[in-house]
């Protein structure tokens, strides 16, 4: 008999989470057209466009850590504990035990294989751990970019964007924003299903 183990999120959880990673995908967007600089490259992003098909791919080395932005998801993994991918529209993290990408990836069929559904506890408690450390970093960069360029750059970069879920007047809470939900997350149960 097998056992597989999972994050479970509830609803108002969800309600949350979605729309803001959604806008924040957006925001990273717009940051690389920023008329001050591509803002990802001032905070230590490479960039490699696709040959062919699919999105460009911006690569953070953070100590032991990688962080790979798309217009699709982004890649967390950290040495010795593995990596989440999220993808910008289902919000929900996968795991895997390879802490990072070796080469450019375009399309997200292209990623090693990542799972929601895990064989151990173990493995969901280090898929939560990197969920709730990437979190974190959100609000980290929302909190730099707010420093470094003010809440005017965050309005302006939301303003076309129809699904914004951020007021212009809350632009300053973003950073709590990520915080709040890496805390929430922290508590997220671990369901088991034997089958």
């Amino acid at each position: 008999m097998n056992y597989y183990h999972w994050l479970n999120y509830p609803s108002d959880y969800k309600k949350l989470l979605r729309p803001l990673l959604h806008q924040q995908m957006w925001l990273f967007g717009q940051d690389i057209m920023c008329p001050y600089g591509n803002l990802l490259y001032r905070h230590r992003f490479t960039h490699q466009r696709a040959e062919t098909r699919g999105g460009s791919m911006y690569t953070r080395q953070d100590g032991n850590r990688q962080i790979t932005l798309w217009g699709w998801g982004i890649w967390f993994g950290q040495e010795e504990v593995g990596a989440i991918y999220v993808n910008r529209y289902k919000a929900r993290p996968h795991f895997t035990t390879k802490p990072s990408l070796t080469r450019s990836i375009h399309r997200p069929e292209d990623l090693p294989p990542l799972a929601h559904r895990l064989g151990s506890e173990a493995e969901v408690e280090a898929m939560r751990g990197l969920w709730c450390r990437l979190l974190l970093w959100l609000a980290r960069y929302e909190a730099w970019v707010l420093t470094e360029w003010g809440p005017g750059w965050r309005r302006t970069a939301l303003k076309p964007f129809p699904h914004a879920h951020t007021k212009p007047d809350e632009i300053d809470q973003l950073p709590d924003r990520w915080r709040a939900l890496a805390e929430k997350s922290l508590d997220l149960p671990i369901k088991t299903y034997k089958g």
